[in-house]
């Protein structure tokens, strides 16, 4: 990587999130977007000239054979995360991979070990650890304002009858599970870092209530962490009541957030969201940690963590008992 030009990127999806996160490259001198992957020639193609690229592909091991990479960014289907990932590190290149990391703490296992082995960072995209809100939320809890934390309980409800933009996530061999994993990956990681905690035991119901979804629709996580608090990841979308958001309670008091709004104890505060949601953040996040050659926030090595308890929820769902997510 040249000491001081910009690092080049790859992408290898060209979809939805892929448009968001190159919104916020857009706005970052340190990286230059040189070529794009997807399946899809035609919206590799579009996304390239929105990108400014010149290289197009349908094969990403032809990208990263044939292009003069730094990096990649991969926003494929959750189930085909972890090969390009491991590829790229044997490469030597660095990689951010959208969230979930992979669906099989395996697959993350040797997502990181490839990383390690060639010198390079994965980083996984949980941007929530970016936004404002959240940060200011896990300093209140780091300073004592609620005590100790006795109970989280994070919510996500909503109303999908199916979903045009990402036609795979009914498609549970390529989304390993659209709730489990692409909503569940944002609130189990939540919970551990607002808490700087892991899951010691886990156990989940699901119900599957739409034939649409092909999977379980419907799914509630009981968590004992190891700081020795209780949490709850509650997800549904079969609701047409809507939730997104987050209890925490100590011994001295409570927590609520919900948006730009925490409720802390009796006080009310409000904390904008940045512009771009807090991808900017990451990514830039991900720029530094690359020139300073440290690991990133939300590392792969920091987000076992939450691969684990998804792991363990993914087994408790299958086979109906407490799983012991310590020795994971």
């Amino acid at each position: 990587m040249p000491a001081n030009g910009p690092i080049k990127v790859g992408f290898i999806g060209c979809g939805g999130i892929a448009g968001g996160h190159l919104t916020s490259y857009k706005t970052l001198p340190e990286f230059q977007v040189v070529a794009a992957c997807d399946i899809n020639k035609q919206r590799a193609r579009d996304f390239a000239e929105a990108a400014g690229a010149e290289a197009v592909f349908t094969d990403w091991r032809e990208m990263i054979r044939n292009t003069e990479l730094d990096a990649v960014d991969i926003c494929t289907p959750h189930t085909l995360h972890h090969e390009p990932a491991i590829v790229a590190a044997e490469a030597g290149l660095h990689t951010i991979v959208e969230k979930p990391m992979a669906t099989e703490l395996a697959h993350c296992d040797a997502m990181i070990e490839a990383a390690d082995l060639n010198g390079v960072i994965v980083m996984v995209a949980q941007v929530l650890r970016f936004r404002d809100p959240y940060i200011e939320t896990r300093r209140l809890i780091d300073e004592g304002r609620i005590g100790k934390v006795q109970n989280v309980i994070r919510r996500r409800w909503s109303f999908v009858r199916e979903t045009a933009q990402d036609p795979w996530a009914s498609d549970p061999s390529l989304a390993g599970g659209w709730v489990l994993y692409g909503f569940g990956s944002h609130a189990a990681d939540l919970i551990l870092w607002l808490t700087r905690s892991e899951a010691n035991s886990v156990f989940a119901a699901g119900r599957k209530i739409n034939p649409h979804w092909n999977d379980y629709d419907d799914i509630n996580i009981q968590i004992e962490l190891s700081n020795g608090a209780m949490a709850l990841q509650s997800h549904s979308i079969n609701s047409r009541t809507s939730a997104w958001d987050c209890t925490v309670i100590g011994t001295e008091d409570s927590l609520y957030i919900a948006g730009d709004k925490i409720i802390v104890g009796e006080d009310e505060l409000h904390v904008p969201l940045q512009e771009f949601n807090g991808m900017r953040e990451q990514l830039a996040e991900f720029a530094a940690a690359i020139r300073e050659d440290r690991e990133p926030e939300a590392s792969g090595k920091d987000v076992r963590k939450t691969m684990v308890l998804l792991e363990a929820a993914k087994i408790s769902l299958r086979e109906g008992r407490i799983v012991d997510a310590s020795e994971m």
